[in-house]
């Protein structure tokens, strides 16, 4: 069977999606169906992580993310007409559009997160699609009551943290230390939104004051725009000297080095992105720092330093505790660990079956 694979818009390195998981599932997916073609539908350079495959093609196409109305066109025209070209038996859709006028059978990846012009478009193209993925249960919830997707309709990947992590000895987490944050510990987080962000430095703030150490915030802004955000702010910030925002390039093998030598990583929402990098920190061994929501949500009541309410106070109130009490710190991690031992995932569902 040919199968058509939508990567525009999804990225390895999008450090605020799922997409990092998406990616690896669908390499593995390709090596896993030799009988299977794979077109890849690509705006960016070959991606290197498929060139090994001898059932997957590269395909270049233009694509506009920077407004919807472009992307309904691409989505709505311009790759209908080039997949009815191609003639594929099936179109995978990851990036969480799809297409209402294509005649292609349709697999998309639902995150749940939907802006209200994109929640008008999907209410009508909702029960079109042959089938939907989702990576957490929340977002099952919202396809039935929201949409009223049957469930025999839902197939679920269950969030994996990459085989490629696992704890570093001392030496190797001293070697990325000197090489992102000058050789001294430091709080690792993730962060795309200004309030959120605003929130976290003031209580990186009351942290430093609390407890006069030598210890860094590293910041990975998710856009170019919150990058440029993150500067205004922090040139004026009183602890500047010891934020520092990760240059622009990240790698994803760069991410596994800043977070397996982490002190703590910090997660400031609820999200599936935010589990992924969760369960990823787990599994590095790192302590994770999240919001008390987060934790009972997701189940990780024991593996996580919780803030229950989502202020500054709060946040850097979990900050010092993990500081200050090393045996929490190591009971949290090893609690991470047990976590990832002790997760029973669902069977990958049967996507590629003969239509």
């Amino acid at each position: 069977m040919k199968i058509a694979v939508t990567l525009v818009g999804i990225r390895d390195t999008n450090f605020s999606s799922v997409g990092r998981f998406v990616w690896k599932w669908l390499e593995g997916e390709i090596h896993a169906h030799p009988e299977h073609q794979f077109l890849l539908l690509s705006d960016t350079a070959q991606p290197t992580s498929f060139v090994g495959a001898p059932n997957c093609s590269w395909i270049k196409t233009k694509y506009d993310r920077t407004r919807f109305v472009s992307e309904k066109i691409w989505y709505e025209h311009t790759a209908p007409k080039l997949l009815k070209k191609l003639q594929p038996s099936l179109w995978l859709q990851l990036s969480g559009m799809y297409s209402i006028r294509t005649t292609i059978p349709q697999i998309c990846l639902f995150e749940g997160k939907l802006s209200s012009m994109q929640a008008y478009f999907f209410k009508r193209a909702v029960h079109k699609l042959q089938q939907w993925l989702v990576v957490d249960h929340q977002a099952t919830t919202a396809l039935t009551e929201q949409f009223g997707v049957p469930k025999n309709k839902i197939a679920l990947l269950p969030l994996t943290a990459s085989s490629e992590i696992y704890p570093i000895d001392y030496t190797l987490q001293q070697m990325y230390k000197g090489t992102h944050a000058g050789g001294t510990e430091y709080f690792l987080s993730v962060v795309h939104e200004n309030q959120s962000s605003i929130e976290l430095l003031q209580a990186f703030s009351l942290f430093k004051k609390w407890q006069h150490s030598n210890m860094k915030l590293l910041l990975v802004p998710t856009s170019s725009l919150h990058r440029s955000f993150l500067e205004d702010k922090l040139s004026t910030y009183k602890y500047r000297a010891d934020t520092v925002i990760v240059p622009a390039g990240l790698t994803v093998h760069n991410w596994y080095q800043l977070l397996s030598s982490a002190y703590a990583c910090v997660v400031l929402e609820n999200s599936a992105a935010a589990r992924l990098m969760a369960l990823e920190a787990a599994k590095a061994g790192v302590s994770v720092i999240a919001s008390t929501d987060f934790a009972s949500t997701n189940q990780m009541q024991e593996m996580v330093t919780s803030y229950p309410e989502t202020t500054p106070s709060g946040i850097a109130e979990a900050l010092l505790l993990v500081y200050k009490n090393e045996k929490l710190k190591a009971e949290r991690s090893q609690n991470g660990l047990t976590f990832i031992q002790n997760t029973r995932l669902a069977p990958t569902p049967l996507l590629f079956k003969t239509l």
